[in-house]
């Protein structure tokens, strides 16, 4: 929360002089406004060599109803030519380049190329998206990147992902996955941390995440192949909550019944969400 309201005061005074339809150009202002607005980024990469990237101007971000629904966004407009650190970091090769980032600057949605103003507002539509349920665990991955930062993150997303559109779903599992990936890489930097709990655990959240997907043959095949004598203390509630979870999803009601009594209110209650 402290982390949170810093970023608050650090975006107060740009938050207050920028119009919700109004181009930033510094990227990194623009994550402390989304974190601090519960927003992701609209990322525009473009040149002003670039005659595909005028038209767009014209045809399709000048639209008011455009600008109404980038109301929804943080808005940033990245001049290639003066910023080839951060165009190299996202390997763009081809301009205009559209890209919808969450607070931390991480890929959900890209697309290379011109779009006109159709295309543009059903972008806009499918991913206008309150971030407020990560406030807390997008701070603090924003305030210091470790291990348990990015792990935080990687499971909040996937919690997220149960609540937005289906159409939406995929991508921000894929959020999940990037970090995921990225505390896989911090683990082995840490001194302090059981890395055998830990590894366990990143394993089962992949589970969970092809059961979020609806692959529940996939995820009983891979809980299958976890040696279960070795399942840690900390994991095993985990385990069996991805379990019977699997067996509900599967029709396998006895099998179901024969765990249920292992898992809390709260995980059966989650149970509900993957049911939806």
């Amino acid at each position: 929360m402290k982390t949170l309201t810093y970023l608050l005061v650090l975006s107060l005074l740009s938050i207050n002089t920028l119009k919700a339809d109004e181009w930033m150009h510094s990227l990194e202002d623009a994550k402390k406004i989304a974190i601090a607005t519960n927003k992701l980024i609209l990322v525009d990469f473009w040149a002003v060599w670039c005659g595909p990237c005028i038209k767009m101007d014209r045809e399709s971000w000048s639209h008011q109803d455009v600008k109404l629904l980038m109301e929804n966004f943080v808005p940033v407009k990245i001049d290639i030519t003066r910023n080839t650190n951060i165009a190299q970091r996202y390997s763009i090769s081809r301009i205009p380049y559209i890209f919808i980032l969450d607070g931390n600057g991480k890929i959900l949605f890209a697309n290379r190329s011109y779009i006109g103003k159709k295309r543009v507002m059903s972008m806009l539509t499918k991913y206008q998206t309150n971030t407020s349920f990560l406030s807390n665990e997008l701070a603090n991955y924003h305030n210091k990147q470790n291990f348990t930062t990015a792990f935080q993150l990687g499971s909040k997303y996937q919690d997220f992902s149960l609540y937005v559109n289906d159409d939406i779903k995929r991508d921000f599992l894929n959020l999940s996955s990037q970090y995921f990936k990225e505390a896989k890489r911090l683990l082995k930097k840490e001194k302090n941390l059981n890395k055998t709990v830990f590894r366990q655990r990143l394993k089962l959240f992949k589970i969970q995440e092809d059961v979020i997907l609806g692959k529940i043959q996939k995820a009983l095949n891979a809980l299958d192949k976890l040696d279960h004598s070795k399942i840690e203390k900390i994991n095993t509630s985990f385990f069996n909550f991805l379990t019977y979870t699997c067996f509900v999803l599967n029709g396998d009601a006895k099998s179901a019944n024969e765990l249920k009594g292992k898992l809390t209110e709260r995980e059966l209650k989650k149970v509900g969400l993957f049911q939806k």
